[in-house]
């Protein structure tokens, strides 16, 4: 596993006229840099994924994410939004600060980390605000680096305790 963020797939945007155009935007950025092999059962799975449950976590920021077989490799596409959306958040607050996940069906140890490590950070309020105040796509791909480095050294970590890999 090489990255998770990409600079071409972490932008700074105006704004969605709705959260579903939000999240097609995403699914076309993963599928644009080969993150997924095709895009309609993809956005299926987000959408449903966010029917059963809203991905907004609260305090400006929401992680649509779904498993699904179209999926080549672990992936996240990250929007910064001006004008914030409603993705049906824990505090009632827009979402602002979008990570799209994308995991490959058979990936779930993964998926829970890469959730679990990217929600303890940005629980973090410097490091969120850090975020949220970036003015382009560079300095918040810069940000996003930083928490990068955290979670990839959870999955190395992950993968070498793993039965067969020593």
């Amino acid at each position: 596993m090489n990255t998770l963020f990409r600079l071409e797939m972490t932008r700074k945007m105006e704004g969605f006229a709705s959260k579903n155009q939000c999240l097609e935007h995403m699914v076309k950025i993963l599928y644009e840099h080969d993150v997924l092999a095709y895009t309609d059962t993809f956005i299926k799975a987000v959408k449903s994924r966010e029917e059963a449950m809203s991905t907004g976590i609260g305090r400006g920021v929401a992680i649509p994410h779904a498993r699904d077989h179209s999926v080549n490799k672990l992936g996240i596409a990250v929007c910064l939004l001006n004008e914030g959306l409603d993705f049906g958040s824990v505090d009632s607050e827009p979402a602002h600060l979008i990570f799209m996940i994308a995991v490959p069906h058979d990936s779930n140890i993964h998926y829970m980390q890469v959730l679990r490590h990217l929600s303890e950070y940005l629980r973090q309020e410097d490091k969120r605000l850090a975020m949220m105040h970036a003015k382009n796509d560079e300095e918040l791909y810069q940000n996003v680096q930083q928490m990068e480095s955290i979670i990839l050294a959870a999955l190395s970590e992950l993968d070498s305790t793993a039965p067969g890999s020593k």
